[in-house]
């Protein structure tokens, strides 16, 4: 082994948690950067598939992994070594034997051996983060992918010495658009610093959410290349990203709408409070009582429907649903006002009204990819493509029910029940 001396991110914090003897602090390290597999030329260029690079170390088989062409160098000298880049990740989902062990630049100092169910325990948070987007590139379904990338944290990696500003905004910001393979202009957005140094190593950066990316789209003939070089890559069209514009903006004018119907009844509550001097108070009305969502009954999802959004469901197949997903209550349990006021959902603009006869609700049971909390707690404001199977309803004043339809995902289209 050649001297050795720390030359990325990943490594100098590395170092310094193993200096610090933080273990917790080293795996974290470990799992956000890259990890550099060597492989065969040809499968570097393309002629074969990778293939895992082991070696045999008493008797147990070793997938081998740097964390630097540096590292490459220190740990096998004097070789010229084609490597391809993953992340822990990746390496988790594909992990070929339970029995062989994950050697991360064995001789260096920062060296670490990892069994299977180490690695996959590692990798877990980052598994689960990413679960939605891997199922929507598995499926190639777009509406899945916007879905997943409205909840994602994105990086955009910024032109090589560009302008200073950070500010997407700013007519200066340094967009950096590469061409594709037949020469398209593209914009790389990544989903995790990680899958960003995996395909281009170290980058300056910026942090941003669907919300300010879409908004500030730099211009609608660039398309979006999504984790580019990696696994999870796909790639959407600049209309796409105004299509999703749109629907975060639906999305946020809901946000705003309850948030203001809060602040007011907040504030109407605190005048209304009677003074306690020289007044006695008029006993306040029974509090209507909550029970809860029937403890008896299967956990389904819903969210309430804006009436005049039922023909587009109805009529033109509509597939997408902005609004507070929350726990189904059971039959019998619910009329459209008293669920209104659970959500907080009347107040000036909204559109909905206490006296609504009826109102339409989606319901859907909770799948594989669902978080925990949507079921769970408070009402959660989401955006979402309809899950397959979801059915539509009918909830009338007198607490009655009707099935209206069915979402059939593969017809893109609402059957009548």
């Amino acid at each position: 082994m050649t001297a050795w001396q720390p030359t990325t991110a990943t490594e100098r914090a590395l170092v310094a948690a193993a200096e610090a003897d933080d273990r917790e602090a080293f795996l974290t390290a470990l799992a956000a950067g890259p990890l550099l597999l060597p492989v065969s030329p040809a499968a570097a260029a393309g002629q074969e598939p990778v293939a895992w690079p082991t070696s045999h170390h008493d008797g147990v088989t070793h997938v081998i992994a740097y964390t630097s062409p540096a590292a490459i160098a220190a740990g096998l000298p004097g070789q010229s070594v084609s490597y391809h880049v993953f992340v822990l990740a990746d390496l988790a989902v594909d992990w070929p034997d339970d029995n062989w062990l994950l050697a991360v630049d064995a001789g260096l100092p920062i060296g670490l051996r990892l069994t299977a169910d180490e690695l996959r325990t590692l990798a877990a948070p980052v598994i689960e983060a990413e679960r939605a987007l891997r199922e929507a590139i598995r499926r190639q379904d777009p509406n899945l992918l916007m879905s997943a990338l409205l909840r994602a944290e994105l990086v955009l990696p910024l032109r090589p010495d560009g302008p200073a500003t950070r500010d997407l905004s700013d007519p200066e910001f340094p967009w950096w658009s590469l061409p594709d393979e037949r020469g398209q202009p593209s914009l790389p957005v990544f989903t995790s610093e990680a899958r960003m140094r995996q395909a281009f190593g170290e980058r300056d950066l910026v942090v941003v959410n669907s919300l300010q990316l879409t908004d500030h789209w730099p211009d609608p003939s660039w398309q979006l290349l999504l984790n580019p070089d990696t696994p999870l890559a796909a790639a959407l069209p600049g209309e796409a990203l105004l299509t999703l514009r749109e629907w975060l903006g639906e999305l946020r004018q809901v946000v705003t709408e309850a948030a203001e119907e809060e602040k007011r009844r907040r504030e109407t509550a605190a005048y209304a409070e009677p003074s306690r001097v020289g007044v006695v108070p008029r006993p306040a009305p029974e509090p209507e009582v909550d029970e809860g969502p029937d403890p008896d009954v299967p956990l389904l999802l819903q969210l309430v429907i804006p009436h005049r959004y039922l023909p587009s469901y109805l009529d033109d197949g509509y597939n997408r649903a902005a609004g507070l997903v929350h726990a189904w209550h059971g039959p019998g349990r619910d009329t459209p006002a008293r669920l209104y006021r659970r959500l907080g959902l009347l107040g000036e603009g909204s559109p909905f009204e206490e006296a609504d006869e009826w109102v339409a609700v989606l319901r859907w049971p909770p799948g594989e990819a669902t978080p925990e909390e949507w079921g769970q707690g408070q009402p959660r404001m989401e955006s979402l493509v309809v899950p397959d199977g979801t059915e539509l309803h009918c909830l009338h004043q007198d607490g009655r029910e009707e099935l209206l339809a069915r979402f059939d995902a593969t017809g893109r289209r609402w059957s009548p029940a």
